[in-house]
């Protein structure tokens, strides 16, 4: 039985509030920057690399995970064929 990405998450994370997830639609690090806890964009594989994906957080996005305590979980989504990214906390 495979789960919806949503319902992955909600099993992964069960404290979380977890959001309908968003498409994609600009800048890799912007849309990392601008999730809430708990909200979920969707990067659609044929638009945004896996492994730039995979490592915005430990890159570019260094200083809000050592300042600010940001942090993300990805996720292959099969079933929309992307990648998903959730902010944990």
């Amino acid at each position: 039985m495979d789960l919806s990405i949503v319902d992955w998450f909600k099993t992964a994370y069960p404290g979380l509030d977890v959001k309908t997830p968003k498409w994609a639609s600009g800048r890799m690090v912007d849309e990392f920057q601008n999730l809430e806890i708990g909200s979920i964009v969707l990067f659609p594989a044929d638009s945004y690399s896996y492994s730039s994906v995979r490592s915005c957080p430990s890159s570019a996005l260094l200083s809000e995970r050592l300042n600010e305590g940001k942090q993300w979980k990805t996720r292959i989504d099969h079933a929309n064929k992307s990648v998903a990214v959730i902010r944990v906390s």
